[in-house]
């Protein structure tokens, strides 16, 4: 038996117009066919068990032509969807670049405080808000469900901090917005990562048509991550036919096998700000922050355009004005030579990696002559691949140690903010690694909001090998000096690494140690907070990115043996404490671990005699630095800013100036490499940063 609805309507009778057909007539929508979510089910009860219905659509009077928005004859198919209608908002993805954030969805009928809201997905409840906006946190994604009956939230059990459950019911379908039932009886629903207000807002119509479908027993019609045309259900824009390419960028495993040419001589890597694939090439992104100037160069060209390209490498100029990017492409041409058009677009987050998407009508040449014929819309994609990190720090840019100290880690020179907190007496007691640190200034430490106590340092030294000897004694979840992000987060945290799951969600052991479920999350979100701070999970600032010059995975080893690994990481650490760059230099940083390495030895292994003053790490000439003021003087084991003289010490200065010089000399040489096969040409000027390198380096 076919079941059916209060309207009298069955699944034979669901139908949908396509991706991007939204109302009024003649504005764009988003066209693009990705599900973000294959696994989502719809966030109304729906479908074969329950044999309701669920329409989306819009909400405007004027676009529906009924007067009551709780009309009964619009409780009906087919759907459509309503992302980008006009609205004030940032949404990057909308070809506006503003408009409406999610899609609006009716229930079965217009019943009020009776239809559930279900989570379509797993999750941590991060705001409930006057607007009955429940959010629900999933790794860095976070999906929003608007204008639920406010009892029937609590009725729910729904808080912040609640974790919930796929399916799980969050509340009943209403009309309050701004606490008030001033809106039509409905469900917003939206996602985003990072900020709402940053815009960056996933296509969620596609994943909700695939979810419905399920929902009613039909194929979800997902295909490699698209959504499928279905000619039977779904209505094409304006009567087109249906397309039987989906709308998507070029995947990189298409690119997998296209041979991609050396970097190109005339570009400096070091420019760019961003490295971006375009069309199987590799495109750096020159960003100039004070202007808004935007440039698209090839950097490695694939093999079959490198000869055209080489020539005249920067293929995009423009201008990014608040997400709104315009300017001109080029057309090169081996016989006929290069033109410009004029394209512009904006950059969306429909994925994981950022995708710059330009649109423009390229002309078209005849082959005999090179005029220009006609014109037929070009489609430009460029994918992020990774942030672009200078070997030589820029002159005022955000990687430059930073002179002033403002934040209570720097303050204290103890750069990882490592904290003691009152016992139950209202004493704090330092453990003894700290109380009895060398330098430890016990008059200068600072409190923090909680009253925990952060203790000081008396040299910058001090501090890096305080933290050195946290990293290698004190964090609970290390394997020596081979660590990774997550099991740093977790040490930092005070969390055990079982007590969460991947997307940081409490697992049934961590709910299980602690015996409270909203404690759990707490510690889990702890961990969050530090990850998002280190390599950007869940949106975050993602400090790493700065100083490794790409993306770090959670998982994955870093080891602190190398030096710079040692130097970016530790970096990386000092500035989630802090908000901003360091405001150390690499040379006080490295005295600093010989102070953490000599400390060691000496508390932990017992050999007394491995330290030295703490002056005697304050100064350059012990380490062999070239910042040495006094190369003339002679030498002295005093420790009082003289050459060193322990064999010990010269053994790991040279050994640090050998890896220095080694890696310099690999640099050199594969330079060297490069410019061999040029070395009898004339070579064009070479490509570098708009306005110059005293400039900040945004992402994109």
């Amino acid at each position: 038996m076919c079941e059916t609805s209060a309207l009298g309507q069955s699944n034979t009778d669901f139908s949908y117009f396509a991706p991007g057909n939204i109302l009024p007539v003649g504005v764009h929508g988003i066209k693009k066919r990705e599900v973000v979510s294959p696994d989502w089910t719809f966030p109304l009860q729906v479908g074969t068990i329950t044999g309701f219905h669920a329409y989306i659509g819009t909400q405007l009077s004027q676009y529906h032509g009924l007067n009551w928005n709780n009309d009964p004859r619009l409780f009906h198919y087919p759907s459509r969807d309503n992302q980008c209608e006009p609205r004030d908002w940032t949404v990057t993805q909308c070809p506006s670049g503003k408009g409406h954030q999610g899609v609006d969805i009716r229930a079965n009928d217009n019943s009020n405080n009776k239809w559930n809201v279900i989570a379509v997905e797993d999750g941590i409840v991060t705001s409930v808000t006057s607007n009955t906006t429940v959010a629900v946190k999933h790794g860095a994604r976070t999906v929003r469900y608007l204008h639920m009956d406010m009892q029937s939230i609590r009725e729910a059990g729904i808080k912040i901090g609640s974790v919930v459950h796929k399916g799980q019911v969050l509340g009943h379908v209403s009309n309050i917005m701004e606490g008030t039932p001033s809106t039509s009886f409905h469900l917003h629903f939206d996602a985003y990562t990072g900020t709402a207000a940053a815009g960056n807002f996933y296509h969620v119509y596609p994943a909700l048509i695939a979810a419905y479908r399920r929902a009613w027993g039909l194929p979800d019609n997902i295909d490699n991550g698209i959504l499928k045309p279905d000619p039977v259900r779904e209505i094409a824009s304006g009567g087109e036919a249906l397309p039987t390419q989906p709308d998507r960028p070029v995947s990189q495993s298409i690119c997998h096998n296209v041979s991609l040419s050396t970097p190109l001589p005339e570009v400096d890597r070091d420019s760019f700000v961003s490295l971006w694939q375009h069309n199987c090439s590799i495109m750096g992104m020159i960003a100039n922050e004070e202007t808004g100037e935007r440039r698209f160069v090839y950097f490695q060209p694939k093999q079959s355009i490198a000869g055209v390209v080489r020539a005249d490498p920067v293929f995009f100029t423009g201008k990014n004005d608040a997400g709104a990017i315009r300017g001109v492409a080029k057309l090169y041409s081996s016989k006929c030579g290069t033109i410009s058009f004029p394209v512009s677009g904006s950059i969306s987050q429909a994925s994981e990696n950022p995708v710059v998407v330009l649109r423009g009508q390229r002309p078209q040449r005849d082959s005999e002559t090179c005029q220009a014929i006609s014109t037929i819309e070009e489609k430009l994609e460029f994918t992020f691949l990774e942030r672009v990190s200078p070997d030589v720090v820029i002159s005022g840019s955000d990687l430059e140690p930073r002179p002033e100290r403002s934040t209570l880690s720097e303050i204290t020179r103890n750069f990882l903010a490592i904290t003691f907190y009152p016992n139950d007496a209202g004493k704090i007691d330092l453990l003894p690694y700290f109380a009895g640190f060398p330098g430890l200034i016990e008059a200068e430490g600072k409190k923090d909001s909680k009253g925990g106590l952060i203790p000081a340092l008396s040299s910058d030294e001090g501090g890096v090998a305080i933290s050195w000897v946290w990293i290698n004694k004190r964090a609970l979840f290390t394997d020596g000096q081979l660590i990774t992000p997550k099991t740093i987060a977790y040490s930092m945290a005070g969390v055990d690494p079982q007590a969460c799951d991947k997307e940081m969600q409490p697992t049934a052991s961590g709910v299980s140690a602690i015996g409270n479920l909203d404690e759990a999350a707490s510690r889990c979100n702890a961990v969050t907070a530090y990850l998002m701070g280190y390599i950007g999970f869940a949106g975050g600032r993602n400090f790493a990115a700065d100083y490794f010059g790409r993306q770090l995975k959670p998982d994955e080893t870093l080891d602190m043996n190398n030096p710079i690994v040692a130097w970016n990481w530790m970096r990386t650490m000092y500035s989630h404490e802090s908000g901003h760059a360091v405001v150390i230099d690499r040379d006080t940083f490295h005295r600093g671990v010989a102070f953490g390495k000599d400390y060691i030895a000496s508390f932990y292994d017992g050999n007394q005699s491995a330290m030295r003053a703490v002056a005697f790490y304050s100064d350059p000439c012990n380490f062999a630095q070239l910042a040495c003021k006094r190369p003339g003087q002679e030498n002295s084991s005093s420790g009082g800013g003289q050459k060193p003289t322990d064999p010990l010490t010269l053994v790991a200065a040279l050994r640090e100036q050998v890896s220095f010089l080694a890696a310099e000399n690999k640099k050199l040489q594969s330079i060297i490499g490069q410019l061999k096969p040029f070395k009898d040409t004339k070579r064009p000027k070479k490509i570098d940063s708009a306005g110059g390198n005293n400039q900040k380096r945004p992402l994109y």
